[in-house]
Protein backbone atom coordinates (compact mmCIF):
# COMPACT_ATOMS: atom_id res chain seq x y z
CA UNK A 1 0.00 0.00 0.00
CA UNK A 2 2.76 2.45 0.57
CA UNK A 3 4.53 2.21 -2.74
CA UNK A 4 1.15 2.19 -4.35
CA UNK A 5 0.88 5.39 -2.37
CA UNK A 6 4.39 6.63 -3.50
CA UNK A 7 3.88 5.83 -6.68
CA UNK A 8 0.97 7.91 -7.35
CA UNK A 9 2.01 11.00 -5.64
CA UNK A 10 5.50 10.87 -7.16
CA UNK A 11 4.15 9.95 -10.76
CA UNK A 12 7.93 8.63 -11.41
CA UNK A 13 6.26 6.89 -15.00
CA UNK A 14 4.47 10.28 -15.91
CA UNK A 15 8.10 11.88 -15.32
CA UNK A 16 9.51 9.74 -17.34
CA UNK A 17 7.51 10.01 -20.29
CA UNK A 18 7.53 13.60 -20.21
CA UNK A 19 11.52 13.79 -19.75
CA UNK A 20 11.87 11.31 -23.11
CA UNK A 21 9.50 13.45 -24.96
CA UNK A 22 11.79 16.60 -23.73
CA UNK A 23 14.88 14.87 -24.86
CA UNK A 24 14.03 14.00 -28.25
CA UNK A 25 12.08 16.96 -29.38
CA UNK A 26 15.53 19.09 -28.54
CA UNK A 27 17.47 15.89 -30.00
CA UNK A 28 15.40 16.02 -33.30
CA UNK A 29 15.55 20.09 -33.00
CA UNK A 30 19.17 19.88 -33.32
CA UNK A 31 19.62 17.74 -35.94
CA UNK A 32 17.16 19.95 -37.96
CA UNK A 33 19.42 22.69 -37.28
CA UNK A 34 22.70 21.19 -38.00
CA UNK A 35 21.88 19.52 -41.40
CA UNK A 36 20.02 22.81 -42.32
CA UNK A 37 16.55 21.68 -42.56
CA UNK A 38 13.47 23.12 -43.16
CA UNK A 39 13.09 26.28 -40.68
CA UNK A 40 17.24 26.11 -40.33
CA UNK A 41 18.25 26.55 -44.13
CA UNK A 42 21.60 27.23 -44.75
CA UNK A 43 20.36 30.34 -47.35
CA UNK A 44 19.06 32.03 -43.75
CA UNK A 45 21.79 34.52 -41.85
CA UNK A 46 23.40 33.01 -39.53
CA UNK A 47 22.39 34.59 -36.68
CA UNK A 48 18.66 34.49 -37.82
CA UNK A 49 18.57 30.88 -37.86
CA UNK A 50 20.17 31.04 -34.05
CA UNK A 51 17.30 33.16 -32.99
CA UNK A 52 15.06 30.81 -34.76
CA UNK A 53 16.28 27.57 -32.77
CA UNK A 54 17.00 29.19 -29.14
CA UNK A 55 13.17 30.57 -29.82
CA UNK A 56 12.05 26.38 -30.56
CA UNK A 57 13.86 25.38 -27.72
CA UNK A 58 12.45 28.32 -25.27
CA UNK A 59 8.74 27.12 -26.95
CA UNK A 60 9.73 23.15 -26.15
CA UNK A 61 10.92 24.04 -22.56
CA UNK A 62 7.75 25.52 -21.61
CA UNK A 63 5.71 23.07 -22.94
CA UNK A 64 7.19 20.86 -20.66
CA UNK A 65 8.36 23.46 -17.89
CA UNK A 66 6.41 21.08 -15.18
CA UNK A 67 9.78 18.83 -15.34
CA UNK A 68 11.68 21.79 -14.14
CA UNK A 69 11.70 20.60 -10.56
CA UNK A 70 13.31 17.14 -11.40
CA UNK A 71 15.69 18.27 -13.89
CA UNK A 72 19.37 19.08 -12.42
CA UNK A 73 20.82 22.53 -13.09
CA UNK A 74 24.26 21.12 -13.53
CA UNK A 75 23.22 18.79 -16.39
CA UNK A 76 21.47 21.76 -18.75
CA UNK A 77 24.16 24.30 -17.45
CA UNK A 78 25.70 23.79 -20.95
CA UNK A 79 25.62 26.48 -24.41
CA UNK A 80 22.49 26.37 -26.16
CA UNK A 81 24.40 26.30 -29.45
CA UNK A 82 27.53 24.98 -29.15
CA UNK A 83 30.91 25.18 -31.44
CA UNK A 84 30.35 21.89 -33.02
CA UNK A 85 26.95 22.57 -33.72
CA UNK A 86 27.81 25.49 -35.90
CA UNK A 87 30.65 24.05 -37.23
CA UNK A 88 28.76 21.09 -38.47
CA UNK A 89 26.36 23.14 -40.02
CA UNK A 90 28.66 24.46 -41.90
CA UNK A 91 29.84 21.22 -43.41
CA UNK A 92 29.38 20.41 -47.30
CA UNK A 93 26.14 19.18 -48.45
CA UNK A 94 27.91 15.61 -48.95
CA UNK A 95 30.15 16.10 -45.47
CA UNK A 96 26.40 16.79 -43.49
CA UNK A 97 24.50 14.25 -45.53
CA UNK A 98 27.59 11.42 -44.36
CA UNK A 99 27.08 12.31 -40.86
CA UNK A 100 23.94 12.67 -40.62
CA UNK A 101 23.53 9.01 -41.81
CA UNK A 102 26.26 7.70 -39.62
CA UNK A 103 25.74 9.45 -36.39
CA UNK A 104 22.21 9.99 -36.77
CA UNK A 105 19.89 6.89 -39.07
CA UNK A 106 22.64 4.41 -38.52
CA UNK A 107 22.60 5.29 -34.59
CA UNK A 108 18.30 5.24 -34.15
CA UNK A 109 18.79 1.90 -36.13
CA UNK A 110 21.10 0.12 -33.62
CA UNK A 111 19.09 1.46 -30.61
CA UNK A 112 15.39 0.63 -32.08
CA UNK A 113 16.92 -2.63 -32.96
CA UNK A 114 18.55 -3.32 -29.56
CA UNK A 115 15.25 -2.04 -27.82
CA UNK A 116 13.22 -4.38 -30.40
CA UNK A 117 15.44 -7.60 -28.92
CA UNK A 118 15.54 -6.68 -25.97
CA UNK A 119 11.68 -6.19 -24.87
CA UNK A 120 11.46 -9.62 -26.83
CA UNK A 121 13.68 -11.59 -24.47
CA UNK A 122 11.77 -9.88 -21.58
CA UNK A 123 8.57 -10.87 -22.74
CA UNK A 124 9.76 -14.02 -23.19
CA UNK A 125 11.65 -14.62 -19.78
CA UNK A 126 8.47 -13.69 -17.87
CA UNK A 127 5.79 -15.34 -19.80
CA UNK A 128 8.21 -18.78 -19.10
CA UNK A 129 7.61 -17.88 -16.00
CA UNK A 130 4.23 -17.30 -16.04
CA UNK A 131 4.10 -21.05 -16.85
CA UNK A 132 6.46 -22.55 -14.95
CA UNK A 133 4.64 -21.02 -12.10
CA UNK A 134 1.03 -22.34 -13.19
CA UNK A 135 2.48 -25.90 -13.87
CA UNK A 136 4.05 -25.81 -10.65
CA UNK A 137 0.78 -24.59 -9.00
CA UNK A 138 -1.21 -27.83 -10.51
CA UNK A 139 1.37 -29.93 -9.69
CA UNK A 140 0.97 -28.94 -5.99
CA UNK A 141 -2.93 -29.31 -6.32
CA UNK A 142 -2.06 -32.83 -7.35
CA UNK A 143 -0.06 -33.61 -4.52
CA UNK A 144 -2.17 -31.95 -1.67
CA UNK A 145 -5.07 -34.24 -3.36
CA UNK A 146 -2.67 -37.41 -3.09
CA UNK A 147 -1.68 -35.73 0.55
CA UNK A 148 -4.56 -33.75 1.70
CA UNK A 149 -3.25 -33.94 5.26
CA UNK A 150 0.18 -32.25 4.54
CA UNK A 151 1.44 -28.90 5.37
CA UNK A 152 2.95 -28.24 2.63
CA UNK A 153 0.54 -25.74 0.51
CA UNK A 154 2.18 -24.01 -2.08
CA UNK A 155 -0.62 -23.58 -4.30
CA UNK A 156 -1.08 -20.43 -3.07
CA UNK A 157 2.25 -18.81 -3.52
CA UNK A 158 2.65 -20.07 -7.19
CA UNK A 159 -0.63 -18.95 -8.29
CA UNK A 160 0.32 -15.31 -6.73
CA UNK A 161 4.23 -14.93 -8.58
CA UNK A 162 1.87 -16.47 -11.61
CA UNK A 163 -0.76 -13.60 -11.77
CA UNK A 164 2.26 -11.01 -10.46
CA UNK A 165 4.08 -11.79 -13.47
CA UNK A 166 1.43 -11.31 -15.83
CA UNK A 167 0.33 -8.64 -14.16
CA UNK A 168 3.70 -7.50 -14.76
CA UNK A 169 3.90 -7.99 -18.16
CA UNK A 170 0.37 -6.57 -18.78
CA UNK A 171 2.09 -3.34 -16.64
CA UNK A 172 5.56 -3.01 -19.06
CA UNK A 173 3.56 -3.59 -22.33
CA UNK A 174 6.71 -5.40 -23.54
CA UNK A 175 5.11 -7.17 -26.73
CA UNK A 176 3.64 -3.53 -27.56
CA UNK A 177 7.04 -2.18 -27.15
CA UNK A 178 8.67 -4.68 -29.61
CA UNK A 179 6.26 -4.02 -32.14
CA UNK A 180 6.80 -0.29 -31.77
CA UNK A 181 10.38 -0.72 -32.18
CA UNK A 182 10.15 -3.51 -34.48
CA UNK A 183 8.51 -0.88 -36.78
CA UNK A 184 10.39 2.07 -35.95
CA UNK A 185 13.63 0.01 -37.21
CA UNK A 186 11.82 -0.80 -40.39
CA UNK A 187 10.81 2.62 -41.60
CA UNK A 188 14.43 3.66 -40.87
CA UNK A 189 16.25 1.31 -42.57
CA UNK A 190 13.75 2.27 -45.58
CA UNK A 191 14.79 6.13 -44.80
CA UNK A 192 18.06 4.86 -44.69
CA UNK A 193 18.49 2.85 -48.35
CA UNK A 194 16.84 6.66 -49.75
CA UNK A 195 19.84 8.15 -48.88
CA UNK A 196 21.29 6.54 -51.81
CA UNK A 197 20.75 9.43 -54.59
CA UNK A 198 22.36 12.66 -54.60
CA UNK A 199 20.23 15.23 -52.87
CA UNK A 200 19.67 18.90 -53.79
CA UNK A 201 19.66 21.12 -50.65
CA UNK A 202 16.21 21.27 -50.56
CA UNK A 203 15.94 17.57 -50.96
CA UNK A 204 17.84 16.81 -48.49
CA UNK A 205 16.60 19.13 -46.40
CA UNK A 206 12.80 17.49 -46.75
CA UNK A 207 14.84 13.93 -46.55
CA UNK A 208 16.02 15.06 -42.84
CA UNK A 209 12.63 16.40 -41.45
CA UNK A 210 11.10 13.64 -43.08
CA UNK A 211 13.60 11.14 -40.86
CA UNK A 212 13.14 13.32 -37.87
CA UNK A 213 9.57 13.01 -38.18
CA UNK A 214 10.17 9.23 -38.34
CA UNK A 215 11.55 8.85 -35.68
CA UNK A 216 9.40 11.49 -33.46
CA UNK A 217 6.51 9.76 -34.16
CA UNK A 218 7.29 6.49 -31.69
CA UNK A 219 8.07 8.48 -28.28
CA UNK A 220 5.06 11.19 -29.74
CA UNK A 221 2.79 8.09 -29.85
CA UNK A 222 3.46 6.87 -26.47
CA UNK A 223 3.04 10.29 -25.02
CA UNK A 224 -0.33 10.76 -26.72
CA UNK A 225 -1.40 7.30 -24.81
CA UNK A 226 -0.48 8.42 -21.32
CA UNK A 227 -2.31 11.12 -21.72
CA UNK A 228 -5.49 9.17 -22.54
Amino acid sequence: MLISIILKAKKYEDTWYRGRALAESCKTLTWRFIMCSEFFENNIPAEESDQRFIKRIKEINNEFADLNEVISAKKINAPIITEEMRKIRGLSLNKRKEYYLENRIENQIQWYSSKADNNKSKYENWFSLVIICQFLALISIGYLIKYPMSDFNLVGLFSTVSASGFSWLQLKKYQENKEAYTTATSELNLIKAEANKNFSDEEFSKYVLDSENAMSREHTMWLAQKRM
